[in-house]
């Protein structure tokens, strides 16, 4: 397969795309209508409009195609609009281009194709397409049809955004107009040679009347309530506008308000129109309330004279001097004590010592030569210097100074200001010592406009990310940039431009190679500020992440992985009619997936619900849907077949199986589970329940009579027989009694399932049922070289049964563990109380289920040994059998079993209430 070229002009064809403003939008009838009539036009089966974007053709109109978009390096239309002819395949099968794209080899089975390119802004976007899945080839009127199609479709693209101008006009006037209205300012039209005067409701407001109040209104009308003070001004601002001496009429004044105090106004207009004889004719103008800002505008004021005042008593030292090496003091307030020790007189024209000499001696050479390179340079200076206390202490300063020059361009003397930042200085220090704890690198990047860059300041830890001492990368960060992974290295660029422009926080996570060949992932993260010499400082901190970003990568692979296996599980589900869903039974909220759709016969638009979902239940059924709820509840574990009602009338079996998620986690008490439609494998079970029960009833009367007579004959009441005929007779009288047995069974799963069977519950002594069933078993456990060790059960304990049928249960499941353990083995029998329930446990130490067997363990005439050698006799239906009698008396029943060491059969009922905690 030969994927589509990228076009040399990508870049702007991308651009055009994305200024047509078509990709990911909604369908559009202007466009469907047109391709619909491509469609019958030319007798093809798809026709699409398709945009060719970065990794996609994405499709704004299609017909006959489910899908809206599809890979671009598998797609024709990639192909089509690397010029401006028609692009046409007449059969993709038979072209080496094509032959073994998916596209033509699989759904939608591609053979003829024609694209004519869609053109915006002078690039090819798209196109408008025809496909086809069997040959053919255009002819000349054909091609022609297509290309005029093509056309009317690039004017309705242009047509479409011509539209979407005009409605982002007519917004951007409506919302001028609610700006207008939202600022609650006044307005007003007047008529400079009548005095007619129109004013806008606001306009009354101000001064608290309603326009109808003020009416008749003329220009009178605002000359009455003006402040009588402010009439000069405002007349006389009229006429410098009116002159051309001013743009605006710009006027602050006051008005009297209805209630009798003064507002104040701001009055801003201008003439729109003139006499013939230039004249002034219509004026408009605004009139906006400013007694809020006149009122801000005092209290501002007494702000200003508060902060002057604050400025007076600020801790640094204020000082003008000399331009000598003394740094003689001409003036220096008095905050120069705590700093120094000495008070300001003494530096006072050098009376008792300069200033000169409480600077370290250390420091002298350099402030020398920084102030004097600033005088040169006529800057101002800022410099961190140490001054030595009276004490002796070492004190940190920072000075900003400025020299003040005379009109030949000499030095008056020097102007500064000097702060104590000895607490910052140690601050920093701690800072410094704390930055080396952490793992990453804490720095500032500074870039200029040039492209220079450099790290003022990093900590050491910079050359465990970069491989770089922070000294060496001070001035030039060029060595850091060398180490980025090349493929990351415009993306960075990119971030920090962004980031520049913007002023905004930076964020990027990219690879470094490290001198040892070796390549981490490292993220930063920083906060810009703009600096006076157009450059841009960023205040940041860089880690290593490299272990983190792997084991994102790789949970990014097995998601992946997760959703591919899903897409399994979906197809799955659908070949096989099982559905998924979630229900909360307190809410009633309910999702389930498509396939369910399709088993409960409902329309693909509907909302699922809890209430949707009864709708459709058998009358019959409902009363068992909500008992298995209920047991849910208790149990965990809902596991019910039902029929259901399709909207069609056709009624349906499904079986419903779903767990009830921990109450911690699920407060709505959320079932999850699956669906599926049983309805073939229950009629069948039924035509087989039929036919067992027919025979089961026809064989019994005659077996009656048989078992009868050959138990007599074996009795030897008749006279002795024969010795071998005495042993025919005892395989015939055994054989006769498994029948009697698996015909009663049978009779025993027809009741069940005719829910005839007839159930005593009342409350029963659990260690007088166990001894029973102990005491019953104990010459078959005996026969079989076993032993029944019954558990110490808690005094008292009693259970809501039928004695009958409890006893038929702890049988069959003690029997089974006694016939499939080994010899001499120990069969454990013990029982619970569990919450509300009583929990019955058989533990037997046999080979286990197998496996593959344990699904279907309760199923009827199930035995993991179906062959006719098998070592230990059943009819298979005890479990089964056991199973109902279980959930009839209220409970449920399970197993836990490990191949090769043994098996747990366990079943809980109802506990007698008097008994519950």
């Amino acid at each position: 397969m030969q994927q589509p070229e990228i076009p040399k002009n990508e870049k702007q064809r991308l651009a055009a795309l994305l200024n047509s403003a078509l990709l990911d939008t909604d369908a559009e009838p202007r466009f469907d209508r047109l391709t619909s009539l491509v469609q019958q036009c030319l007798a093809t089966e798809i026709v699409l409009v398709s945009l060719v974007d970065t990794q996609r053709q994405w499709f704004k109109s299609r017909q006959g195609l489910n899908a809206c978009e599809t890979n671009r390096d598998i797609s024709f239309c990639g192909h089509a609009i690397l010029a401006d002819d028609i692009f046409e395949v007449s059969d993709a099968s038979q072209d080496v281009m094509f032959a073994d794209n998916p596209l033509v080899t699989h759904a939608p089975f591609i053979r003829f194709y024609a694209g004519a390119p869609l053109h915006f802004q002078s690039q090819r976007i798209g196109t408008l397409c025809i496909i086809d899945p069997k040959p053919r080839q255009l002819s000349l009127s054909e091609r022609h049809l297509l290309r005029q199609f093509a056309d009317v479709i690039e004017q309705e693209i242009a047509d479409r955004l011509q539209q979407h101008s005009q409605q982002q006009l007519a917004a951007s006037e409506l919302m001028y107009r609610s700006v207008l209205e939202g600022t609650r300012i006044g307005t007003w039209q007047w008529n400079v040679q009548t005095g007619e005067t129109v004013f806008n409701e606001r306009w009354a407001e101000i001064v608290g009347y309603g326009l109808d109040e003020l009416a008749p209104i003329d220009i009178n009308t605002w000359l009455s309530l003006a402040h009588p003070d402010d009439l000069a001004a405002s007349g006389k601002l009229l006429e410098q506008h009116f002159s051309g001496e001013l743009a605006f009429y710009d006027c602050k004044c006051r008005m009297k308000h209805k209630n009798g105090h003064w507002v104040w106004v701001h009055d801003r207009g201008q003439v729109v129109s003139w006499t013939a004889d230039n004249k002034p004719l219509m004026m408009y103008g605004t009139h906006a309330d400013i007694t809020e800002q006149k009122q801000a505008e005092l209290a501002l004021k007494a702000s200003r004279d508060q902060f002057q005042t604050l400025v007076a008593n600020i801790p640094g030292i204020t000082y003008r001097c000399k331009a000598d090496k003394h740094w003689t003091m001409l003036y220096m307030s008095g905050s120069i004590d705590p700093l120094s020790g000495y008070p300001a007189t003494d530096f006072i024209n050098n009376s008792v010592r300069s200033y000169a000499s409480v600077i370290h001696p250390d420091d002298h050479e350099r402030l020398d030569l920084a102030v004097g390179q600033a005088i040169n340079d006529k800057q101002s200076w800022l410099l961190q210097y140490r001054v030595m206390h009276k004490s002796g202490a070492i004190r940190w300063v920072e000075e900003r100074g400025r020299a003040e020059y005379n009109e030949q361009g000499e030095v008056s003397f020097l102007d500064g200001f000097i702060l104590d930042i000895t607490e910052e200085k140690t601050l920093k220090q701690q800072l410094l010592k704390l930055t080396s704890q952490l793992p990453g690198v804490v720095y500032q990047y500074q870039q200029w406009p040039d492209g220079r860059a450099c790290f003022p300041y990093a900590s050491a830890n910079i050359q465990k990310i970069y491989g770089a001492l922070p000294e060496q990368v001070k001035d030039d960060a060029t060595a850091i940039f060398g180490k980025i992974y090349p493929d990351d290295l415009a993306g960075l660029a990119n971030s920090i431009e962004l980031s520049a422009a913007n002023l905004s926080l930076w964020q990027h996570q990219y690879r470094v190679c490290l001198d040892n060949k070796k390549t981490i992932w490292v993220s930063g993260r920083a906060t810009p500020e703009s600096i006076p010499d157009g450059s841009t400082l960023w205040h940041g901190y860089i880690e290593d992440i490299t272990t983190s970003k792997q084991h994102y990568l790789e949970l990014e692979r097995l998601n992946k992985e997760y959703q591919l296996s899903q897409q399994r599980l979906e197809m799955a589900s659908e070949t096989a009619l099982i559905g998924f869903w979630q229900a909360s039974l307190k809410t009633g909220e309910l999702w389930w997936s498509p396939v369910i759709y399709q088993i409960f016969g409902f329309d693909s638009n509907i909302t699922p619900s809890v209430a949707l979902f009864k709708s459709t239940l058998h009358p019959d059924d409902r009363h068992l849907v909500a008992e298995s709820e209920q047991r849910a509840l208790q149990s965990g574990l809902h596991d019910v077949v039902h029929r259901i009602i399709r909207p069609d009338g056709n009624i349906r079996w499904v079986h419903e199986l779903a767990r009830l998620l921990p109450a911690g986690d699920s407060p709505d008490q959320v079932l999850v589970g699956s669906v599926q439609d049983v309805t073939e494998r229950m009629q069948l079970q039924q035509m087989k329940d039929a036919f067992i029960s027919t025979v089961s009833h026809e064989l019994r009367t005659p077996l009656t009579a048989i078992k009868g007579a050959l138990g007599l004959l074996h009795s030897g009441k008749l006279g002795q027989l024969p010795e071998k005929v005495q042993k025919l007779i005892e395989v015939a009288n055994s054989n006769s009694e498994r029948l009697a047995q698996l015909i009663n069974d049978l009779l025993d799963v027809e009741k069940l399932a005719a829910g005839k069977m007839p159930f005593d519950i009342q409350p029963l002594l659990v260690q007088a049922e166990l001894q029973q069933a102990v005491d019953n078993l104990q010459p078959f456990a005996g026969l079989h070289q076993a032993t029944i060790a019954l558990q110490p059960i808690v005094a008292g304990l009693k259970v809501q049964a039928d004695s009958l049928r409890l006893q038929q249960v702890l049988t069959n499941l003690l029997s089974n563990a006694i016939k499939f353990s080994p010899k001499q083995a120990k069969v454990l029998l013990t029982a619970k109380r569990q919450q509300n329930k009583v929990l019955f446990e058989i533990v037997d130490c046999g080979a286990g289920i197998p496996v593959d067997f344990q699904s279907h363990i309760f199923e009827r005439f199930a035995q993991a040994d179906g062959s006719n050698q098998r070592q230990s006799g059943g009819t298979g239906l005890g479990l089964a059998i056991c199973k109902e009698l279980v959930q009839q008396m209220g409970g449920n029943i399970g197993f836990d079993s490990v191949p090769g060491k043994g098996t747990t059969f366990y079943f809980a009922l109802p506990v007698k209430p008097d008994t519950i905690n």
